[in-house]
């Protein structure tokens, strides 16, 4: 654990004191209307000291800001709460209170980083072939988000892309489930690839524990005894949900306008659509 000596201390709390200074200076006076207006000559030394006031407690916001920042990421890097309460100066207990929701996120970052690096390429390209699909029809908000969202990541470093990519999952998977079927099979093709695509990524990242809680799903076909494997949804405008056994998920995806919604297990999703593709 790295602790910060007394200089250092000491040559934080200046540093923090100059800058709020310079940016008081900074800062016009603002008369009742709210308009800008220079200060009488004796108003001076108080109306910096009170911007210097202002400055001090936008600072101490930023940095409670800056703080939850770094302890979700201290907690994605593998970070328990002893060892963020320790960085912080508090217990454990206070650590949680403070930051609740951070445990088991390094557990959560590394299966993200396993279902990315086994699916990075495919996925890209799915969301290309999604977009240039669209290309020439009426747009849905959604797919000009999408759009926009994959130049960002594109953009990002390699750093960031693991971050950015929790962002084009979302505006993915509302374009897998919105976006209307094309007449063309083949057309049609990359938007079932990329309902399956994020469901899979979403069963892959989820918790043991998140998959089990429905655990016990019958299929909703009638008569099947099975357990669901997927749950499926319904032609387009309809929205109608259907949980599904593997073998009618397969035979409901022959038809394009039907799209897996949810995975309950890594890998389904993937291989339940290719079948039905066969």
């Amino acid at each position: 654990m790295r602790r910060l000596s007394s200089a250092q201390r000491a040559e934080l709390t200046a540093a923090i004191e100059r800058l709020a200074q310079a940016t008081a200076r900074e800062t016009p006076p603002l008369g009742p209307n709210g308009k800008t207006q220079p200060d009488p000559p004796d108003a001076q030394p108080r109306q910096l000291w009170l911007a210097t006031l202002t400055s001090l407690m936008a600072i101490r916001d930023s940095a409670e800001q800056l703080a939850a920042s770094a302890a979700l990421s201290a907690a994605q890097h593998g970070a328990d709460y002893p060892a963020i309460g320790a960085a912080a100066g508090m217990t454990r207990q206070g650590a949680r209170r403070k930051w609740p929701g951070l445990a088991g996120l390094a557990d959560q970052r590394q299966r993200k980083l396993t279902w990315w690096n086994t699916h990075a390429g495919e996925f890209a390209e799915c969301v290309r072939a999604v977009l240039a699909t669209a290309e020439g029809r009426p747009g849905l908000p959604w797919l000009e988000t999408l759009r926009a969202r994959l130049a960002e990541f594109e953009q990002a470093s390699t750093a960031q892309r693991l971050d950015a990519f929790d962002l084009l999952l979302v505006d993915a998977y509302a374009v897998a489930l919105n976006a209307a079927t094309p007449t063309d099979p083949a057309a049609a093709k990359p938007i079932g690839l990329l309902a399956a695509l994020t469901a899979d990524a979403y069963a892959a990242t989820n918790g043991h524990s998140a998959l089990l809680s429905r655990d016990g799903d019958a299929c909703g076909t009638r008569g099947c005894p099975r357990d669901s494997v997927v749950e499926l949804l319904g032609p387009d405008g309809g929205h109608q949900r259907f949980p599904a056994c593997r073998e009618h998920a397969v035979e409901a995806l022959q038809q394009p306008a039907n799209r897996i919604l949810t995975a309950y297990q890594p890998g389904v999703a993937l291989s339940v659509f290719a079948e039905a593709l066969d």
